[in-house]
C-alpha cells in the first residue's frame, strides 16, 4: 500500500501537496495546491516553520523530493526527525539552501531551475522576507529592494506554474498602528500579497500549544472565510 501511495505522490495527476495535518488538508481541499505559489505569515511562535517542516518531511514520505531555502535559518536535522523520526534514510529528498545576505538569496532563487527535477514536488523559502528585513538601507535603496523581492516572488510563482510544483514563501510580520488598534501584517505587505494564490496567516490563542489557521486568500478567491484550529505537537500540526 506504502509502494502505491509512493507511486501515486509523484504521478501529475495529484494536484496537491499533503501537509500532514488532517484538518488543515481537508481545509484546503487536499493540501497545498501544486502549480501555485502559497504565502504563509504570522507571529513569531504561530508555528510557520514547524508547518513547512511538516510539509517537508510529508513531501519526503511520499516519495518526492523538496528544495528548501532557508532564509530564517531556522531548519535543524533535530527538529525536522522529531517531525519525521521514519524519514532517516529519506534526508537524501530535502536539498537545504542557507542564503546568508539579501542577494545571496536572490542568487539562490534564480537558480532554483536547475535543481527542479520531475521529483521535486515541494519548493519551501523560510522566511522570504528576513533577510530583505535585515539589510539597513536608505529610502532609494529600499525601493531596490523591494524590486528585487517583487521579482524574487515573480520567479517563485513562474516556477511552480512551469514545473507543476507546490510553492511555499512565509514571511514575518510588523504592526500596523491605526488611531484605535494595531494589527500585524506581512512585512512588504503590498509585495508580498500580489503574487500568491493562496494566503494563510497563522494566529496564536489562549492556549499555548493551540494555533489558529486563517484561509485569507484561496486559489485567488478572497476572504473565503475558512479557518481551523490545530494542536501544535512535537510531530507537527494535530
Amino acid at each position: 500500500m506504502l509502494e502505491h501511495r509512493t507511486l501515486m505522490s509523484l504521478s501529475k495527476d495529484v494536484m496537491y501537496v499533503q501537509t500532514g495535518c488532517l484538518a488543515l488538508d481537508r481545509l484546503l481541499g487536499g493540501g497545498f495546491k501544486r502549480g501555485e505559489l502559497t504565502l504563509l505569515y504570522g507571529e513569531a511562535a504561530t508555528g510557520k516553520t514547524n508547518l513547512v517542516l511538516q510539509t517537508s518531511a510529508q513531501t519526503a514520505r511520499m516519495g518526492g523530493k523538496v528544495v528548501y531555502v532557508d532564509a530564517d535559518q531556522s531548519f535543524t536535522h533535530q527538529r525536522f526527525h522529531q517531525i519525521g523520526p521514519d524519514l532517516q534514510e529519506l534526508s537524501h529528498n530535502i536539498i537545504i539552501f542557507m542564503p546568508e545576505t539579501f542577494l545571496d538569496q536572490t542568487r539562490t532563487i534564480e537558480s532554483l531551475e536547475k535543481y527542479v527535477t520531475g521529483s521535486v514536488n515541494l519548493i519551501v523559502v523560510d522566511a522570504v522576507t528576513t533577510l530583505y528585513r535585515a539589510t539597513p538601507a536608505a529610502t532609494s535603496v529600499r525601493f531596490t529592494l523591494n524590486r528585487e523581492l517583487n521579482r524574487q516572488l515573480a520567479y517563485l510563482t513562474s516556477l511552480a506554474r512551469i514545473h507543476d510544483v507546490a510553492v511555499l514563501a512565509s514571511s514575518q510580520v510588523h504592526a500596523r498602528l491605526s488611531s484605535m488598534f494595531a494589527s500585524i501584517e506581512p512585512v512588504a505587505k503590498r509585495t508580498l500579497f500580489h503574487w500568491p494564490q493562496t494566503i494563510i496567516r497563522l494566529e496564536t490563542t489562549g492556549k499555548k500549544s493551540t494555533k489558529r489557521i486563517v484561509i485569507e486568500r484561496f486559489h485567488s478567491k478572497n476572504n473565503p472565510n475558512m479557518a481551523c484550529y490545530v494542536t501544535l505537537t512535537e510531530r507537527g500540526f494535530e
